[in-house]
């Protein structure tokens, strides 16, 4: 009766896990959509020499973060293996989420230091346009998290505001 309980339990912990992970992913690169479609980069008023640079190190980041990405896959692999044996044994299964753990925490603090680089590369100036942007396009994105709440806190808990 535990094997059988054991099973049903930690295969909701590692789906927990995976969805977390998933939902909790920050934005790639140096500021996000705006940066991509070019808006931000036409605010900033870049040299071509910044330009280059700030592409230099998004092609370098991304290079980065498709060797992370495809290492969290092989490991989480590892991790759904390991949990989905007939026996799970409870100390590889927490080594292998360390090891995963491990490896997110190297693509953020890669992530940090693109960021770090990139904002090396803008004057005063620039700079200061570029947080403008990015605390009205947080403020978007809380907004928007506050409607999700609200929707849901009166779909599923009428009584709450």
């Amino acid at each position: 009766m535990r094997k059988e309980l054991k099973k049903p339990a930690l295969l909701l912990i590692l789906i927990i896990a995976l969805v977390t992970t998933v939902v909790a992913q920050p934005q790639r690169g140096f500021g996000g959509q705006e940066y991509r479609s070019g808006e931000m980069m036409d605010k900033l008023n870049l040299t071509v020499e910044q330009e280059k640079q700030i592409q230099d190190l998004r092609f370098d980041l991304e290079k980065v973060s498709i060797n992370f990405r495809a290492k969290l896959q092989t490991e989480r692999l590892k991790l759904r293996q390991l949990s989905l044996a007939d026996e799970p044994n409870k100390k590889k299964i927490h080594a292998q989420i360390d090891k995963i753990g491990a490896i997110e925490v190297q693509l953020d603090k890669a992530r940090v230091d693109h960021r770090l680089a990139a904002r090396k590369i803008l004057t005063e100036d620039q700079f200061k346009i570029f947080r403008l942007g990015m605390h009205q396009r947080q403020g978007r994105f809380d907004d928007r998290q506050d409607n999700f709440r609200k929707d849901r806190g009166n779909r599923f808990f009428p009584h709450r505001f």
